[in-house]
Formats: C-alpha cells, structure tokens, sequence
C-alpha cells in the first residue's frame, strides 16, 4: 500500500465483536493484524468510534487514557485486556481547533479511555501500541451529512502523519429483531445487497447515495437499524478530502450478518 509521504489515507474498519482479538482465523482478525504494516510512518491515530456517542463532537485530551471494557458477557479473559497506548492532549487540541474552526462546536473530554471500538482494531493493528492515540465521538442524531462535513474539518491531519481511522460496521443489523446473528449462521441476500451496494457508492465516491443511504441502498434498515456503527464510514470519507474514492481493502462476514467490510479513502 503505498503511501505519498505529505498525506496519509484515511480509513474504515468494522471492528466486530470486542472479543475479536481472541479469535485467531477470523478473516477479519487477520486482516486486522497485518493492517498496521500498511501504514508505519505515522505519528498518531485519531479514532472515530461508533461507541462513543454525545450529543456535539467531543474528543479525549487524556495523557494515559484507560482501557474502557464496555461490554458483558465475554470470556474474562476480555477484560483483562489493556491498550496502553498514550494519549495526546496536543493532538486533541489540534483537532477540536479544526472542527471549531468548520464552526461546529466540539468539547475536549478529560477523563474518556478508550472504548472497544477503538482498542479491539488498534490491539491488532499495532500490538505494541507505540503511537499516541486520540479518540472523536460520533453524535447521537447520527446524520450522515454532518458526519461527512466533520470528516471535511479534520482533512489537514493527513498531512501531520495523523491516520485517521473511522471504526464501526459495515453491515451492522444488532437491534432488528428480524435478524439472527451467530456463529456459523449463513450470510442472509439482504445483507449481501446492501453490501454490494456499499461497496459501489464507496469506490465510486458517490457521497450523494451515501449521505442518502436510508432512501437509495437496499435493505438499509436490516443492514444498519440504528446506524452508530456506520457514522464513523462518513467521517473516515469527509476526512479524505471532497474528491476522494474508496479502495476496498477487506470483505468478509462475521456472525452470519455481520458485514466486516473495510476500506481506504484517498
């Protein structure tokens, strides 16, 4: 993957279940774990996490962020897991200065860890957790086109050696109960439509379809019922600039409906 030394991609990974990391075989565990190979002249990560969500964009300005387990009933094992990865005030300021500077209001969070969404991906990615780590929340009116105008804010941190990482799921039905998840469930058609779709709106940088997935993709209330986790997909995109494109850089499923799809914008 290469890589222009004055600005970084930006990127989207779905992060699955938090007990991943234990899970050696799972395709998108194993993507996961040699992900980080692709971009090693980084200087920190911003992470935009479906599993923070407030009401106006926050970020974490913590010097040694904890390691939040938010989650139960995993193997505890799970919540012996630490990320100790530091954190960076600085970036934190750098970055709410550029959103506020978009006009969007953004506070600074003193005391938020990381949450799994950022530390599952991030374990694999860069096991010895030597890049400092800030985190961005998503919102809770989960509308795509600020999420995208968010994204457009943070675009300079490319050309800082920040990689900007968008963590949720592609396909991500959890809250329908029409849908049954689980080990060894077979991948539904619905899925599989909406995840075709994805990736063609994706690597053709339609931001028009994306923005209005509700109304234009196919089975999008099956594939993303309450759609955390596709928010942090419009940040990662906004980030990379009003021209980009995506490149497809994973495709699997997890749990039957669980669409494990990844991507790089550039």
């Amino acid at each position: 993957c290469f890589m222009a030394p004055d600005r970084l991609p930006s990127i989207f990974v779905s992060h699955g279940a938090p007990s991943l990391p234990l899970e050696p075989g799972v395709a998108a565990r194993e993507f996961l774990a040699g992900l980080g190979m692709q971009y090693p002249d980084i200087t920190a990560i911003l992470c935009i996490s479906a599993h923070w969500n407030t009401q106006k964009p926050s970020v974490n300005a913590v010097m040694h962020p904890a390691t939040i387990h938010d989650f139960s009933g995993f193997p505890s094992e799970l919540y012996d897991m630490q990320y100790p990865a530091p954190g960076s005030p600085d970036l934190a300021q750098q970055v709410a200065g550029l959103i506020a500077a978009a006009g969007i209001p953004c506070d600074t969070d003193t005391r938020r860890g990381f949450d799994h969404g950022a530390w599952v991906p991030l374990m694999l990615m860069y096991p010895d957790a030597r890049f400092p780590v800030v985190q961005l929340c998503i919102q809770g009116h989960l509308d795509p086109a600020r999420h995208l105008a968010l994204g457009n804010a943070i675009a300079p941190l490319r050309t800082r050696g920040v990689l900007v990482i968008g963590s949720g799921g592609a396909v991500h039905p959890l809250g329908d109960p029409a849908v049954a998840l689980g080990e060894g469930m077979p991948t539904d058609a619905w899925a599989v439509a909406f995840n075709n779709w994805l990736n063609h709106a994706v690597t053709a940088g339609d931001r028009e379809s994306l923005v209005h997935y509700r109304e234009r993709a196919p089975s999008a209330i099956h594939a993303q019922p309450y759609p955390d986790h596709f928010m942090p997909l419009f940040v990662a995109l906004g980030a990379a600039g009003p021209a980009a494109k995506g490149t497809i850089i994973h495709q699997s499923w997890y749990w039957g409906n669980l669409g494990m799809g990844a991507y790089e914008f550039r």
